[in-house]
């Protein structure tokens, strides 16, 4: 006979008890009762430490190789494990406390200037959705006038499978209903962030005549139940490119549209090509660059005449992966870092109170000023023998690091992975440039795109190497371009055209098959 186990999940809402069978993973319970706010950054695969739950009865879960590589001693003893890799005891009755619950971001929906509509459509509304891989914003437009008249935005609730694509695509290849589950958990969100938006307007159902969704191209073959399998190994194609055109009753929408424009590459999409028409890179007169700094770094390069493109493997280090106390920009997160008049390190958070973590424009305000003031060298070693050591320096468990509270810190090893996500931003840089003939001084522009980009310092983003050094006043923050994008394709009567002439008219660069590739990136490593 099979043995069962009791296990009751706490949350900060509710307690969620389950009758289940021995050696499941915690993940898919969590899945199983549809809690989706414990984060599994790394994919469920051990390595960073951000899933901490506490076991009431911590005897009945000894420590796994992860447990004790990532956690301290006293936080083993007192009961903490790794959601990813806790399995439940056989016959046993168990409670588990959530610990890394992020149920509000602060999700960037926002962009500079109006959006001209000029296709009009009585008595009917349109939904853009733009599907991040963290995030998802969706704007309820009123296609009678054009206006926006709502907007909502969530985060991505496949995140519980990895914070990049690339840990969402393992999975579906390691579960034989790892697609499915991939495809259900997104739709069925986006269908209830479009219904919650439509009840809020007394909007019913079937006034809604088209949805248009951009993302990323792993996001989007999620959506449309597509294997994006071949995105994640060489040569690196997607299963399809060009646009599709829908019915939208996956969303519950029967007499809507779904409409997907195309993608450029196995990591260039609808997101980036939607932001470039939105702001019309295009009819630039001068070379501009276009990044789009998110979970992953896409870059694009207008010489004036013709379009270069490339996606740089950065990493979701900028939003909080593998920074030991990174997190994503909700509440608690220390969102600025800086040095006041009497050389003391000051803090803002994220809803003003007691500071939980560090999210990514902190992120590049903690690299900057220890760059400024000396306390790492050109290479990015700490400096523990500086004259400021002893100030601005602490002792963890994880070495000497920059002291921001009295909890949170900033670790030598945090500079490493930052170090890697700006050189493959400006090893990309360098690429387009030289493809164009170009140098940075003949750039006029530097468009800065997504919620990432909203929020850093410039100043320190150019002091660290991720942003080429124009001048401060040639960088534009843009918000959420793919959003805008998508209103515009929902709004006007040839958006769809130009946006494919976009997708088209980009020169795409493998950097991965540049022999030049990790010369120029190690080059840019240093600061």
């Amino acid at each position: 006979m099979e043995r069962k186990s009791v296990l009751t999940i706490q949350t900060p809402r509710k307690k969620h008890s389950v009758c289940l069978a021995t050696g499941q993973n915690l993940r898919d319970v969590l899945h199983q009762l549809g809690l989706h706010g414990l984060s599994f950054p790394c994919g469920g695969n051990g390595i960073c430490g951000k899933c901490i739950v506490h076991v009431d009865d911590a005897g009945s879960c000894p420590p796994t190789e992860a447990d004790a590589a990532l956690l301290t001693y006293d936080s083993l003893e007192a009961g903490y494990r790794l959601g990813c890799t806790l399995k439940i005891p056989a016959n046993t009755t168990l409670t588990i406390t959530l610990h890394w619950l992020e149920e509000a971001s602060n999700i960037i929906t926002a962009f500079p200037g109006t959006i001209k509509a000029d296709l009009f459509y009585e008595q009917e509304y349109g939904c853009a959705v733009d599907i991040g891989t963290t995030t998802i914003a969706i704007y309820l437009v009123d296609r009678s006038t054009g206006e926006i008249i709502g907007t909502t935005s969530l985060m991505n609730n496949q995140r519980k499978y990895g914070d990049d694509v690339i840990s969402r695509i393992q999975y579906s290849d390691e579960h034989e209903e790892g697609l499915s589950r991939l495809h259900t958990m997104l739709a069925s969100q986006i269908q209830a962030m479009i219904m919650t938006l439509l009840a809020e307007h007394g909007i019913e159902p079937e006034r809604v005549s088209e949805v248009i969704a951009v993302g990323n191209p792993t996001i989007i073959h999620f959506l449309l139940r597509k294997n994006p399998s071949s995105i994640a190994r060489s040569p690196f194609t997607p299963q399809f490119t060009e646009p599709v055109t829908t019915n939208a009753t996956l969303l519950d929408l029967e007499h809507a549209e779904l409409y997907v424009p195309g993608i450029v590459s196995a990591f260039i999409g609808s997101d980036i090509t939607a932001g470039i028409h939105a702001f019309s890179l295009t009819d630039e007169t001068e070379p501009t660059l276009y990044i789009d700094i998110g979970t992953n770094g896409e870059i694009v390069l207008w010489d004036g005449k013709r379009l270069y493109g490339c996606s740089s493997a950065a990493g979701p280090a900028f939003e909080g992966v593998g920074i030991h106390f990174g997190m994503a920009g909700s509440e608690g997160a220390i969102d600025r870092v800086w040095l006041d008049e009497d050389g003391m390190i000051l803090c803002s958070t994220i809803g003003g109170g007691r500071a939980k973590g560090i999210c990514g424009s902190a992120i590049i305000d903690c690299v900057a000023l220890m760059v400024e003031i000396g306390l790492v060298d050109e290479t990015g070693a700490l400096k523990n023998d500086h004259d400021l050591a002893l100030r601005y320096l602490m002792d963890t468990d994880q070495g000497k690091a920059l002291r921001l509270t009295e909890d949170i810190y900033f670790t030598a090893r945090d500079v490493r992975e930052v170090q890697l996500a700006k050189a493959a931003i400006a090893t990309g840089i360098d690429v387009l440039l030289a493809e164009a003939n170009l140098s940075v001084k003949d750039l006029s522009n530097v468009m800065i795109a997504g919620g990432f980009g909203s929020h850093i310092s410039t100043r320190h983003a150019q002091m660290i190497g991720l942003l080429p050094l124009v001048p401060v006043e040639a960088i534009r923050l843009l918000g959420n371009a793919a959003g805008k994008g998508a209103i515009i394709l929902l709004n006007t009567k040839n958006g769809k055209e130009l946006v494919e002439d976009v997708r088209r008219g980009i020169r795409y660069i493998e950097l991965s098959s540049l022999k030049e590739f990790q010369t120029q990136f190690v080059e840019h490593l240093f600061f």
